[in-house]
Parts: structure tokens; C-alpha cells; sequence
């Protein structure tokens, strides 16, 4: 009974308590013949109680009538409660439901549970649990209220699905969770909602619900509901007036890719739809495989079409260092962020972030660089829709079923000009003054690839004794074609032994059987050889086709039909990764096909798993 003593002078801190509303609340209308002198007691312990907390026993003071509780300032929840509950009125009758939906998140932050919890209560300590109750649901609701201003209505409806549950009656709540589910396209949600109250409403209180409650639902028959209008901002809410540009900066070294950087321009810039075709976001997928320049190319290319998007240039790499692609929800926070949105403002949804981001470059020309995307899901969320804006996108993979009007922009190795000028950037110009003809051999040994090229470049400019010959010998030898791309700062080889590792299980079984075979491989010896290494043939046409599309395997045509090669660097570096026993000896299964070779292509025979 201390703890009901304590609480009821809380509740009435500052206030003195008399004796006859501590004796009513502890034994109602039946008091003991030694009431007065157990209170006394009761309020020594309140007192000890409080000393021992490291407070000071002096807060409870004897008065004639009563007893008084005196709390200072900041000492009390209640009136910390009450101060940012008034802080949120203000701030939302003002049209701010940013700072009102803060502030009311912070008063109700304060709550642990239901008033007074764990404490007997008598009639007095009810009457004042009831009104606390009230105005915590009060404040509640105002936050809801709040939130539905900032047009937060998806993330409200899990919310208000359980208060409703909790609270049948509160129409309030109901009415909430009908705005938020007609607003967010769940009307079966909004009429199930209505259903629950007027059900409970004429059974425990035999009365209909309100009119205001009756013409919403009407609203939500008629799909009537339009999205409601926000209130002003203000200056402080307000994005920033900025404008992006996030492009990195040119590569010093670019050099070729001519063709490929033209066609991006032209579909990219703001004239290249015909008069005929119905606008749409213009949007361009530079395809390859690892290391064959697509950053470079696709960051050439956006700076050369930076005038034509006077809204800013947005900039967003879709796998983070590891390896582990980059959710929707955080590339479009990214984007958001740069675009000068208020973080404390953005929704959670990952669709209301996309909307949100919509809507914002709706009304500016905005170009869009996504780095490395890995699928179709990916990049769906972070385009634009208006016709104003255009995104180039880089990725292994082809991207298919993207809207807008697209532009795939394949890139292959480069020509043995264009790698000799690539690795004559990197290295010293006493390197290629006499030995151009065996620059470019080893450009064509490392199948023109602009990540082998400059490392090549970068180890030859390292060591004043090291010539172009020198390099060649080495890159002759299967076994050392691989060691000469890692360098003490950076390791290309990394690079591309890792690049399988993005691709599902049952492609990278198929990638590393197809290492293992002597290559070319024609469909006939690829089907048996998966029979006898224990792999599925009956998805072998999807995951031949997602192969090809992640551009981890090469068609070729020759006169026996199609065959399947692995690029010759990919195809050294994953040997060396990836493993998958075998039945039988796979040059057996093959069927001699290492005796065949692709024209023009320098192919492995035989490579070690």
C-alpha cells in the first residue's frame, strides 16, 4: 500500500493530498479504526523508500490537511509528457507535421506500459489511470494524424491494424485506418475496417457509427478518396534547393570505346526518341563481363551528356565492396539524401521511397549513373519515370524486361590499337617506343581486357628494367598469364576469380565444369559431361541462357553448330576457384573437343580444375 500512497501523491505532485483522500483510496468506504496511524506509516516508508533511492526523504512534506509531494522541474514524466504533447498540438495546428509527429513520438516514448502499472488501485488512483489512458491516446492519435499528413499512410496501417483490434470502439482509430488503407490502394482493408467497428458498435452499444465514419465509407465504395492535401512546409522542412553531381571524374587513361560512347550518347540524350515513339525515361544497360571497362565507358559517356541535364547527375554503385548487392531501400535513401531530402523525413516503405523519388524528378531533367546493378529488381525502384530524365545503367547481366525506351550497349575486349594506347597511358613511353609488335600480342593474350591491360601497364611502370618482351615471354606460359596481373597495391586477379561468385549455385556448377572441359564445347559433349559430373540436365537451356546473359560464357558458331567457350582470362582465374568433382575423366567426355578451336580466339585446352 506505500506504493499506492506514493503514487496518488505523484499524480498530484505540488499538490497536498489530504489525509481523508489517502485513507478513501487505501480502504474506500471501509477504514480500518487505525486508518490515520497506518497512513503515517505508509508515508515513513515513502519517505525511507525515497532516501534509499538517492533522493532526499524531505520531498514528502507534512502539511496540516495532508500530505505534499514536491517535484522540481524535469523531475516528473507526466509533465515532460504533457510539454511535448503540447509542443506537438502547436507545431500541427501550425500545418508542421514533421516536428508535431516528432514530438508526439517522443511524449509517447516516455510510456512503459499502461499507467500506474503494478500499483492496487482504488477509486481515486482509477480516475486518474483513466484520464492518463486518455491521454495517451490521445497523443496517439495525434501522431497518427501527424504521420497521415506526411502522406505516411503504409507504414501506418500495420499500426492501426492492431489498435483497432485493441480498441473496437474507437472510431478515431477506425477512421485512421480507413484513410490509410484507401490512400495506399487497400480498400477491402479500409471496408473490413468499417465492418469491425459498426459490428461492435451496434452490438455493445446499439448505435451506428458516426456520420463522419458513415461518409468515409462511402468515399471508399466510390473510390472518392483523393490523397489528402498536405500541409506547407516550412522553410526549415523544406528539401534543399540543390542541385547533384555525382558523376565521378573522367578516367585520365580512357581510351577507345568511340563507337560504344557515341551510341550511349545518342540514346541517352534528350533527342534521341523519335516524333513517332510515346515519351518515356530514356534508358541505356552497358553490358559485359568483369573488367571490360563499363564504369569507365558509362562515366565518359555521362559527363559528355552532363549539359543536357541541367537537374543534376545522380551517381549510385549497387554492390558494396564485398560483393553483397545494395537493397532498393538504401540506394533510393542514398539518391534521396543526395538530392537533399531530409533523412529524419524519408518513408521506410521501399515503395514510398521510390514514389517519393518519382515524384521529385518528375519535374527536373535528371541524369542517372547505376553502377553495377545486379538485376532487373534492383533497378526497377531507382528509375525515374518522366520522359525528361534518362539512367545509364552497367551490369553483367542484360537486364531484360526494364521500361522505358532502352538501350543495350554490349562491350567487348578492346582491338590490339586501342590496347596498345591503353597500356602505353600506363607505362613508360621508353616501354612501347621499339616494341609495339609485342604490345600487341600481349594486348590479344589478355583478350584486349582493359583490367589486365593497365595492370600490365602499372607493373612495367613500376620497374625501369622491365621490358614489353619480357612480360610477353611470360604471358606465353598458361601458368604465368595469370601471376603477372597481381601487383602489390592491387590485385586484379581478385577480381576475377571472384566474379562467380554473384551467380546462383546451379550456374556456377555449369561455370565450372565448362573450366574444366577442353573448350570449345559443342551442346552434345556439354550434356554428357553433366550426366557424368551428377549435374541436372533438364534446366541446361536456362542455365546456359543466364550464363550467357551474366556474359560468363561466349557463343560461337562454326560449321558443327553452336559451342560454349568461357573467356580465356575468366576461364584461368576460375579454374584456380572453383571445383566440382567429376565421374569420369571430362577430356574423355568431351569427346576430343580440345582439338578444336574457335577462329580468331586463343583457347585453353585442358585447363586444370
Amino acid at each position: 500500500m506505500s506504493r499506492q500512497v506514493l503514487s496518488l501523491l505523484l499524480v498530484r505532485a505540488n499538490q497536498v493530498v489530504p489525509l481523508e483522500s489517502l485513507v478513501e483510496e487505501l480502504w474506500g468506504e471501509t477504514p480500518p479504526k487505525l486508518a490515520r496511524k497506518t497512513v503515517q506509516t505508509y508515508i515513513y516508508h515513502v519517505r525511507k523508500a525515497l532516501r534509499e533511492g538517492g533522493g532526499e526523504s524531505s520531498w514528502v512534506e507534512t502539511e496540516q490537511r495532508g500530505y505534499r509531494l514536491r517535484v522540481g522541474k524535469g523531475q516528473l514524466d507526466l509533465w515532460r509528457f504533457q510539454e511535448l504533447c503540447a509542443e506537438g498540438r502547436a507545431a500541427l495546428s501550425a500545418g508542421r507535421a514533421g516536428p508535431a509527429s516528432d514530438a508526439y513520438r517522443a511524449a509517447l516514448a516516455l510510456w512503459r506500459g499502461p499507467a500506474l502499472s503494478g500499483t492496487a488501485a482504488g477509486v481515486l488512483l482509477s480516475a486518474h489511470q483513466a484520464r492518463l489512458e486518455d491521454l495517451r491516446m490521445a497523443a496517439l492519435e495525434q501522431r497518427i494524424e501527424a504521420d497521415t499528413a506526411l502522406g505516411r499512410h503504409r507504414e501506418l496501417l500495420s499500426e492501426l491494424k492492431g489498435l483497432t483490434i485493441d480498441h473496437p470502439l474507437n472510431e478515431v482509430l477506425a477512421g485512421q485506418l480507413m484513410r490509410a488503407a484507401a490512400h495506399s490502394g487497400h480498400r477491402q482493408v479500409a471496408l473490413d475496417a468499417y465492418r469491425r467497428l459498426r459490428t461492435a458498435m451496434v452490438g455493445e452499444l446499439g448505435m451506428e457509427p458516426s456520420a463522419e465514419i458513415r461518409d468515409l465509407q462511402r468515399g471508399v465504395l466510390e473510390d472518392a478518396l483523393v490523397p489528402e492535401r498536405r500541409p506547407d512546409v516550412p522553410v526549415e522542412e523544406a528539401v534543399r534547393a540543390i542541385v547533384p553531381a555525382e558523376l565521378p571524374p573522367r578516367r585520365a587513361d580512357f581510351v577507345g570505346r568511340g563507337p560504344e560512347v557515341a551510341e550511349i550518347v545518342a540514346a541517352g540524350g534528350p533527342s534521341s526518341a523519335a516524333a513517332s515513339t510515346p515519351p518515356a525515361v530514356r534508358v541505356v544497360v552497358v553490358t559485359g563481363g568483369v573488367g571490360i571497362g563499363k564504369t569507365a565507358t558509362a562515366v565518359q559517356a555521362a559527363h559528355l551528356l552532363r549539359p543536357h541535364y541541367p537537374g543534376g547527375q545522380l551517381f549510385a554503385t549497387l554492390h558494396r565492396p564485398d560483393g553483397t548487392p545494395v537493397s532498393g531501400r538504401d540506394a533510393l535513401t542514398s539518391l534521396l539524401l543526395s538530392s537533399g531530402h531530409p533523412g529524419r523525413r524519408l518513408p521506410e516503405a521501399v515503395e514510398d521511397l521510390a514514389r517519393l523519388f518519382r515524384s521529385w524528378t518528375s519535374e527536373r531533367r535528371m541524369l542517372v549513373v547505376l553502377d553495377d546493378a545486379l538485376s532487373r529488381g534492383q533497378v526497377l525502384p531507382l528509375l525515374p519515370s518522366s520522359p525528361d530524365c534518362a539512367v545509364v545503367v552497367t551490369s553483367r547481366w542484360r537486364l531484360d524486361g526494364l521500361p522505358g525506351a532502352v538501350t543495350r550497349v554490349p562491350l567487348k575486349g578492346m582491338s590490339a590499337d586501342e590496347g596498345v594506347a591503353l597500356l602505353g597511358m600506363a607505362a613508360p613511353a621508353r616501354c612501347l617506343a621499339r616494341e609495339r609488335s609485342e604490345a600487341a600480342e600481349l594486348v590479344r593474350l589478355y583478350d584486349g581486357l582493359p583490367l589486365a591491360i593497365r595492370a600490365l601497364g602499372e607493373r612495367l611502370a613500376a620497374r625501369s628494367d622491365l621490358l614489353v618482351r619480357d612480360l610477353l615471354c611470360r604471358a606465353r606460359e598458361v601458368t604465368q598469364r595469370l601471376t603477372l596481373l597481381q601487383g602489390p597495391q592491387r590485385d586484379s586477379l581478385v577480381r576475377l576469380g571472384n566474379a562467380h561468385l554473384r551467380l546462383p549455385e546451379a550456374e556456377r556448377e555449369l561455370l565450372s565444369l565448362l573450366c574444366r572441359l577442353p573448350g570449345p564445347v559443342r551442346e552434345p559433349e556439354l550434356l554428357r559431361a553433366m550426366a557424368h559430373s551428377g549435374q541436372r540436365t533438364g534446366e541446361f537451356n536456362r542455365l546456359v541462357e543466364s550464363l550467357v546473359a551474366s556474359n560468363s560464357v561466349e557463343l560461337h558458331t562454326c560449321r558443327e553448330g553452336l559451342t560454349f567457350t568461357v573467356p580465356v582470362l575468366s576461364r584461368l582465374a576460375l579454374s584456380a576457384h572453383v571445383r566440382v568433382p567429376g565421374r569420369a575423366p571430362l577430356r574423355e567426355v568431351a569427346g576430343g573437343a580440345a582439338k578444336r578451336k574457335v577462329p580468331g580466339r586463343a583457347v585453353l585446352a585442358g585447363t586444370p580444375g
